[in-house]
């Protein structure tokens, strides 16, 4: 009986480990593609000169915001 607990915890945690390393990459493939939209949609608006500290700010604001509002229901 208790090995089957021991087993049953083992596992649930390989699978939130498993999920938790998932969602990181996915977060920083979001984070990329984020900051690639905003780099190239300030170059067609004329900003071409926007620093990287800005567009890595805003980046992470967009990213912050839409992991806090997919966590709405």
């Amino acid at each position: 009986m208790v090995l089957n607990e021991a087993f049953g915890l083992g596992a649930t945690l390989s699978i939130i480990i498993i999920s938790s390393v998932i969602l990181i990459i996915l977060g920083v493939v979001y984070f990329a593609v984020s900051l690639f939209i905003i780099k190239l949609s300030a170059g067609l608006v004329g900003y071409g000169n926007v620093s990287s500290d800005l567009a890595v700010l805003s980046a992470a604001i967009l990213s912050a915001a839409s992991l806090i509002a997919s966590n709405r229901r």
